[in-house]
């Protein structure tokens, strides 16, 4: 069974079927999008799928899923476009990485939620099991912040700024809040 098998069955584990999948090229990569719902309460879970072909360029073997409660169509185009990015940009990719800019991707979404950026960290809310897929690859999660979060992250680092969220009972799939 190879990885993409591997990664299929592991998000079928823990977060069911998905509803849909679309499929974002740009050049010649490509990248999956999958949606898995009530994985979380009200919310749609997006997936990467994909991502671990450009294990290279990113210094890692990973995948990424983002928790939303609304806007499904624009996060799951930001959370695409953001990879590519990453990729393309040959970013070491791991814990603590803000990409701001969300409005160059799909203008009037700061203005229509607030959220300027994405910030990838360590996955919660799932079991600690799901963060690894048959001990190679990482399954790191992702989430919008303001302009605000995203400064307090720049001052702070990323464990304060992590601190700051559970303290303040931040719910961070709350695409509106």
């Amino acid at each position: 069974m190879g990885i993409g098998d591997k990664i299929l069955d592991h998000y079928a584990k823990y977060l069911g079927d998905f509803v849909g999948s679309e499929q974002y090229r740009f050049g010649d990569r490509i990248v999956q999008i999958l949606g898995f719902p009530n994985v979380f309460k009200d919310c749609m879970v997006f997936a990467t799928f994909g991502m671990t072909k450009f294990s290279e360029e990113i210094h890692r073997l990973c995948e990424v899923v983002l928790p939303v409660d609304d806007l499904y169509d624009e996060c799951s185009e930001i959370l695409a476009n953001t990879v590519c990015h990453i990729v393309a940009e040959k970013m070491e990719f791991g814990r603590g990485i803000l990409i701001e800019g969300v409005d160059n991707i799909v203008p009037g979404f700061s203005d229509s939620c607030g959220k300027t950026a994405l910030y990838f960290t360590d996955v919660s809310g799932l079991p600690e099991e799901f963060s690894v897929v048959d001990k190679g690859c990482e399954i790191y999660m992702c989430f919008f912040v303001t302009k605000e979060e995203a400064e307090f992250f720049k001052q702070h680092g990323s464990d304060a700024f992590e601190t700051y969220l559970e303290e303040n009972e931040i719910d961070v799939a709350a695409v509106r809040r």
